[in-house]
C-alpha cells in the first residue's frame, strides 16, 4: 500500500501521543527529566537524517563498530575490487596513473643531519643518502623488488586490499649493504582463528593480539602460505608463526575511532565501476548482435522460407541436370548481385539501435562518479579531455595533485618513517653507519628524526606564469626556494651543490681558455726566421 499524506498525518499524531505519554510517566518522578525525553524526541524528529517514513524506511543501516564493518565485508570488498583493478581497463589505468603521480620511481628519504653550529652538513647527509641508495636496490628479500616498486606495490594493495603488512628480516649475504631486508605480506595471511580473548589476556581481532590496556598491537599470527594459493589445495602445510609486533609494519588507513584493520580505498567505487563495466559489455554484445544482420525478407505468405527447394525469383528455363530449378534467397550481403524477389516479398534493412544516443552521456555520469572516489579529475580519469577547457583542466589537475600529496603523505607517516628507523637501527648495530652515532643507544629517536621524505613533485602547468608566481611569492617572504624545489620533487641542496660544481668547473674552463689562447698569442707574435 502507497503511503499518503493521511497516513504520514496518523503516523506524527501517535508519534506526539506516545511522546506526551511516556514524558508524563517520567514527569511523576523527575520533570527534568520529562523535559529532557520530549526535547530530545522532538529533536530527533527535527532530523530529516532521522526520518523513517515513507521512502526512508528502508534505509535503516546497522550501527555497529567499524572493525565489525569491516570483518564482515573484508573478504568479499577485497576480492571485487582486486578483481576489478584487474579487469576494468578504467580501474586499472586509473590505479596505475596514481601510483605514477605519488610514488613514481620511489619516495626515497632525504637526510637532515646537522653540524654542531646547527647547520645542515652536506657531507654527512650526503653519506647517508648513497648508503641507502644502494640497499635500496636490495632491500627487498625476494630480490625481485627495488625500494621504489615495493612502494608501488603497496600503494596497490591499499586501493585492492586497504592494508597489508611489511615483516622486517636480516641477511648478511650481501658485503657492505646494510643486513635489513622487507617482506610484504598480505593480510589475507593472518590466521583469523585467533580472535578473542587469549590466554595470556591479551585481546586479539582477527589474528593481531592488542595490549587491553593502550590498544597497541603485540603479536601477529601469521599463516605460512596465503590460504588461496594453489600449493595450499594440494597438502602443503600452512603452519602460523608468532611474529612480535616490533617487526612488523601494519599499513592500513583508519577511518573510525572503532577500527583496527583497513578496508580497501576503493570500496565506495568497486560497485559503480562494475555495475557500469557489465553494462557497457552488455551493449557492446547487443549492438555486434544487431551488426550481423544487414537485411530482413518480408513475405506476404505464411509458407515463404529459404532454402533448397522453395521459388524464389521465377523459373526462366527447364532445369537442367543436377538442378532444382529453384533460386535460394542470399544469406549474406555482398556486391553486385541482382536477386529477383516472389511476389509479396520485400528487403527491410537493419537499422540498430545500439548504443544509441543516451549511452555516452550515460557513461560520462557515472565515469564522474567514479573519478571522485579515486580522488581524479575525470579527465584524467578517462582520459578524455575534449570537452575541458585550460582553466577547468588546470584547476582539476590542481584539485588532484592535492589527492596524490595526501596519499604522498599517508606513505610517509605510515612506512617510511618505520623502514627508516628500522634501516638506521640496523646501521647501527651491524656497523656500517656511514659516520659515527655516539648518541645511538641513549637517544635511537634523535636519529631516526633526522631524515624525511622527499616527495616526487609535478612540472608546472604555465612554465612562464608559474615561474614568475613563485618568485613573486619568494620576494614576499611567503615562500622559500627549498619548499619550491621540494613541490617539483627536487632537492635544493643537492641543486645548490651542483650549481656551485658548475660554476667553480665553469671558471676552470674558463682559465684553460685563457691559457689556450695566450699560448696562441705568444705563439702568433714570436719572430719568424
Amino acid at each position: 500500500m502507497k503511503p499518503t499524506a493521511a497516513t504520514s498525518t496518523l503516523s506524527t499524531k501517535i508519534y506526539n501521543a506516545y511522546t506526551a505519554l511516556v514524558g508524563s510517566m517520567i514527569a511523576m518522578r523527575s520533570p527534568a527529566k520529562a523535559a529532557g525525553w520530549v526535547y530530545g524526541r522532538r529533536q530527533f524528529r527535527a532530523f530529516a537524517a532521522g526520518s523513517a517514513r515513507d521512502a526512508d524506511r528502508n534505509f535503516n543501516p546497522r550501527l555497529t563498530s567499524g572493525d565489525a564493518d569491516v570483518k564482515r565485508a573484508y573478504k568479499l570488498v577485497a576480492a571485487r575490487c582486486r578483481d576489478q583493478a584487474e579487469n576494468n581497463s578504467l580501474i586499472s589505468g586509473g590505479i596505475d596513473r596514481i601510483c605514477n603521480n605519488v610514488v613514481r620511481s620511489g619516495i626515497y628519504p632525504k637526510f637532515k643531519f646537522r653540524t654542531a653550529d646547527d647547520k645542515l652538513d652536506r657531507l654527512v647527509n650526503a653519506r647517508w643518502r648513497r648508503s641507502f641508495a644502494r640497499w635500496a636496490r636490495y632491500c627487498d628479500i625476494t630480490g625481485h623488488d627495488s625500494y621504489g616498486a615495493l612502494q608501488r606495490l603497496g600503494l596497490r594493495h591499499m586501493w585492492s586490499d586497504g592494508q597489508y603488512l611489511i615483516h622486517r628480516v636480516y641477511d648478511n649475504s650481501i658485503n657492505g649493504v646494510v643486513p635489513l631486508r622487507l617482506e610484504l605480506i598480505e593480510f589475507d595471511q593472518m590466521d583469523t582463528l585467533v580472535d578473542g580473548v587469549q590466554a595470556n589476556g591479551n585481546l586479539a581481532r582477527r589474528g593481531i593480539e592488542f595490549d587491553p590496556a593502550t590498544g597497541r598491537p603485540v603479536m601477529y599470527h601469521i599463516l605460512d602460505h596465503h590460504p588461496g594459493d594453489y600449493l595450499t589445495g594440494l597438502g602443503a602445510r600452512s603452519a602460523t608463526r608468532k611474529i612480535p609486533a616490533a617487526d612488523i609494519i601494519h599499513v592500513w588507513d583508519r577511518r573510525r575511532i572503532s577500527q583496527f584493520s583497513g578496508i580497501a580505498w576503493m570500496a565506495a567505487v568497486v560497485m559503480e565501476a562494475f555495475r557500469m563495466e557489465d553494462f557497457r559489455h552488455i551493449t557492446q554484445d547487443a549492438a555486434r548482435i544487431q551488426a550481423t544482420f544487414a537485411a530482413f525478407l518480408k513475405s506476404a505468405f505464411p509458407d515463404f522460407r529459404l532454402g533448397a527447394g522453395v521459388p524464389f525469383g521465377g523459373q526462366t528455363a527447364p532445369p537442367k541436370p543436377g538442378e532444382t530449378g529453384t533460386t535460394e534467397a542470399p544469406t549474406e550481403v555482398r556486391h553486385n548481385i541482382i536477386q529477383g524477389l516472389p511476389p509479396g516479398t520485400e528487403v527491410q534493412f537493419a537499422a540498430p539501435s545500439h548504443p544509441g544516443n543516451n549511452y555516452e552521456p550515460f557513461v560520462k555520469d557515472s565515469q564522474r562518479w567514479q573519478s571522485v572516489g579515486l580522488g581524479m579529475s575525470f579527465e584524467a580519469y578517462t582520459n578524455n579531455y575534449t570537452d575541458s577547457s585550460y582553466a577547468s583542466a588546470r584547476s582539476g589537475s590542481l584539485e588532484e595533485r592535492l589527492s596524490y600529496r595526501s596519499q604522498q603523505q599517508f606513505l610517509e607517516e605510515k612506512v617510511n618513517r618505520h623502514i627508516l628507523a628500522w634501516y638506521i637501527e640496523a646501521a647501527y648495530l651491524s656497523g656500517l653507519a656511514p659516520v659515527a652515532m655516539p648518541g645511538y643507544a641513549r637517544d635511537p629517536y634523535m636519529y631516526h628524526e633526522m631524515a624525511e621524505g622527499q616527495y616526487p613533485g609535478w612540472g608546472w602547468v604555465d612554465p612562464n606564469n608559474d615561474a614568475n608566481a613563485s618568485e613573486k611569492e619568494i620576494d614576499l617572504v611567503l615562500d622559500t626556494r627549498r619548499n619550491k624545489a621540494a613541490q617539483r620533487g627536487l632537492d635544493w641542496d643537492e641543486i645548490m651543490d651542483e650549481q656551485m660544481e658548475e660554476e667553480i668547473r665553469m671558471l676552470e674552463l674558463e682559465e684553460l681558455r685563457a691559457q689556450r689562447r695566450q699560448i696562441k698569442e705568444e705563439k702568433n707574435a714570436a719572430p719568424t726566421e
